[in-house]
């Protein structure tokens, strides 16, 4: 039975790859991000949101970075809620509220375009370190800011998974 599980899941993530969402994060310190050079920040932005939007989250608020610390290049910070998140978050772990909402930025760097999100799934660790369902919760909604990160970027990137015509 574990043979078949781990044959499901090898092709699952194989066809993932073959429609060409292949893995363009990276992670740092801390967060995941990607990299996205020749296109517009504001075209990177759009694009951002829209996946966001197509994981049923919503942008509750964008912080002009840029014009609040006088920049002179293009830097967004959005903060997003999934409210059926939100809802079994707090049922999970009640003081919720201090790490929410999750964070997503967007900014200029050298010639290119970086988009990044903090690793949440840290904040099990931090707050609830031996509760095992807030674990998986949280490794939940990191998965799903990964998966946001990666089909904003296969809009700019070509895959190397993709089939030849």
């Amino acid at each position: 039975m574990r043979f078949f599980k781990a044959l499901l899941i090898f092709f699952t993530v194989f066809s993932l790859k073959a429609v060409g969402y292949e893995d363009f994060v990276q992670y740092e310190k801390g967060y995941y991000y990607i990299t996205v050079k020749g296109v517009s920040p504001k075209a990177v932005n759009a694009k951002l949101i829209e996946e966001i939007t197509n994981h049923k989250w919503d942008v509750i608020h964008t912080i002009n970075v840029d014009k609040t610390a006088s920049l002179k290049t293009f830097y967004k910070t959005h903060l997003l809620c999934k409210s059926k998140y939100l809802k079994k978050g707090v049922e999970l772990f009640k003081p919720i509220g201090i790490i929410i909402p999750c964070k997503m930025s967007i900014f200029t760097e050298k010639n290119s375009v970086k988009v990044l999100v903090e690793d949440v799934s840290e904040f099990s660790k931090i707050y609830a370190p031996k509760d095992k369902n807030f674990e998986k919760f949280m490794l939940k909604v990191k998965e799903e800011m990964i998966d946001i990160l990666n089909r904003t970027a296969a809009k700019f990137k070509k895959s190397k998974y993709t089939p030849y015509e």
